[in-house]
């Protein structure tokens, strides 16, 4: 599996979509609820495209990143 740095260089993800993933990654498998991350509303949209781009799973209120 590719390491976060190159996912984000290969899609162009910005730093705090980084950040997220690494986040979730620190969980895996474990899923966290975004309030346990932060209350923002900008890191929520950015879970948001994580989640179309197919990068993060939604199960029930909680995310965690796909492997």
């Amino acid at each position: 599996m590719k390491n976060i740095l190159e996912v984000a260089q290969e899609n162009n993800l910005n730093l705090i979509e980084v950040s997220i993933l690494v986040e979730l990654n620190k969980n895996y498998p474990q899923t966290i609820e975004i309030k346990d991350v932060t209350n923002d509303g900008q890191v929520r949209e950015n879970i948001n495209n994580l989640i179309q781009i197919g990068f993060v799973e939604k199960r029930f209120q909680k995310y965690r990143i796909k492997k």
